[in-house]
């Protein structure tokens, strides 16, 4: 699996940080297509504490927010016109969010140790809103699907 975007240059296009940041790298992306992303989900990862002590799975909820954030960072990449032959972009103001529509499917536990891939897929889009297909798989086993709405929001027009 070739890399594309390793975790530190992921660090300079989304606003993500460790133990938030659930992307590890980057392995595929084609403009305003698809991008193809892993998390490598280590037995020390804080919530394994607690998420169940006697059998640690990783929570959905989390899962989700994978999924949510490689939409993001394809929806980013896709709006500052990068190709993986370009260097990082620069800091910018545009942040990617849940629009309010999230549709997953669970289908498999997700364990300690798993090599978590991220696959998401454009669905449409209609000005700075967008539908992403996306799924989750542990060695080529699907163990969430469905889709994601995500949008463009311009930082200063949100925080002034």
């Amino acid at each position: 699996m070739p890399t594309i975007l390793e975790s530190y240059q992921i660090t300079q296009i989304l606003q993500y940080r460790y133990p938030f940041l659930l992307i590890d790298r980057v392995t595929e992306y084609v403009k305003d297509d698809s991008l193809k992303a892993v998390k490598a989900v280590s037995a020390g990862e804080p919530y394994f504490a607690g998420h169940f002590p006697n059998f640690p799975i990783m929570p959905g909820v989390l899962i989700t927010e994978a999924l949510a954030q490689a939409s993001s960072l394809m929806m980013v990449l896709n709006n500052l016109d990068w190709k993986p032959s370009d260097p990082i972009p620069s800091f910018h103001t545009t942040t990617i969010g849940v629009l309010g529509n999230v549709q997953i499917s669970f289908l498999k536990s997700v364990l300690p140790g798993s090599l978590l891939e991220l696959d998401v897929k454009l669905d449409w889009r209609k000005g700075s809103a967008s539908s992403v297909n996306v799924k989750a798989s542990v060695e080529g086993s699907v163990c969430a699907k469905g889709k994601i709405t995500v949008m463009s929001v311009d930082q200063n027009t949100i925080f002034s």
